[in-house]
């Protein structure tokens, strides 16, 4: 019968080689980076102001209405996709929450088709938009990022698509938070006014005044993005639009839009509690990593101690 100090060592170097095994087969079977998940639940950004102000844009005296409204993203991941890239769907809505019929309380629809990078969030194929209130389907070209940051998220600046200019704007670092365990970053974008026309022709990009002036549609909008620093994953938007007719030099005659848009708490905590569920690709290499070195010190004993070597010291 071995001795207990060779079945100890022995022992010992089983736990070890499984540490070593474990170790350096963990990356075949673990991804080391936190890129956006195919199986997303948490996509929806809902953002609700009850006090806005919008325009009629189908009555002819221009009647501004001050009701709630919200403004929904939602967003689809669609094939194709794999490990590096993924098809986003994108659905924006925005809606009054009013007595009149569904379709009466309906500002704006439009729906973003698109691919991305899984890791930076990066926009890699134009984008196919459908207006359903105006226009067929229409291919944008777009760059930068949107709805996914990039994982690892730095304190920087990141160009952000804004769908109502169909261009990227700067979204500037500004803090970092604790949010429910979570690191988040907040990224505010600043737009000033903008005179869309001059962008892409639209059937609400211009209109002409009761001075018979005409009249341009100007978009403005300080919007804060809150990012869960490991995942890249957006889990929180805020943001206040100022949209109006103005003259060609930017002068204000008509209010369009007035929102100032916040989403609801539970809702941000089920982006937050989604995006716990992400490894940090820090924390796995360094498991990985102390694994490897753990592994290899236990073997080693355990070899050392198999051949006797502990043992014939003793005896000298």
């Amino acid at each position: 019968m071995l001795p207990k100090s060779r079945v100890f060592s022995f022992l010992l170097l089983s736990v070890g080689i499984a540490l070593l095994v474990a170790g350096l087969a963990a990356p075949r079977f673990l991804h080391e980076d936190s890129r956006l998940p195919l199986d997303l639940e948490n996509t929806t950004w809902t953002l609700t102001d009850g006090d806005a102000q919008t325009r009629l844009m189908t009555d002819p005296g221009g009647r501004v209405l001050e009701v709630p409204v919200s403004r929904q993203l939602h967003m689809e991941i669609q094939n194709p996709a794999d490990e590096n890239t993924a098809t986003l769907r994108v659905g924006e809505t925005l809606m009054r929450d009013s007595m009149q019929g569904e379709l009466d309380r309906l500002i704006s629809a439009e729906v973003w088709t698109f691919g991305v990078d899984r890791s930076t969030g990066e926009f890699t194929t134009p984008a196919t938009l459908t207006d359903q209130l105006a226009s067929p389907v229409s291919e944008v070209p777009v760059d930068g990022v949107w709805l996914t940051f990039p994982s690892g998220a730095e304190q920087t600046a990141y160009d952000v698509f804004d769908p109502e200019l169909r261009e990227t704007r700067p979204a500037e670092f500004a803090e970092e938070l604790d949010m429910d365990g979570r690191t988040v970053h907040r990224y505010r974008q600043e737009i000033e006014p903008t005179n869309v026309a001059e962008l892409y022709a639209g059937p609400f990009n211009t209109t002409t005044f009761a001075d018979d002036e005409r009249g341009y549609l100007f978009h403005s909008v300080t919007r804060d993005f809150l990012v869960d620093r490991v995942s890249g994953l957006v889990v929180e938007i805020r943001e206040d639009v100022d949209a109006y007719y103005g003259t060609a030099d930017g002068q204000k005659r008509e209010q369009v839009l007035l929102f100032e848009g916040r989403m609801p708490q539970e809702q941000i905590d089920a982006h937050l509690a989604e995006a716990g569920e992400i490894r940090d690709p820090a924390f796995v290499d360094a498991v990985r990593r102390v694994a490897i070195g753990v592994g290899a010190v236990l073997a080693l004993l355990g070899l050392a101690g198999a051949f006797g070597v502990f043992g014939r010291r003793r005896g000298r």
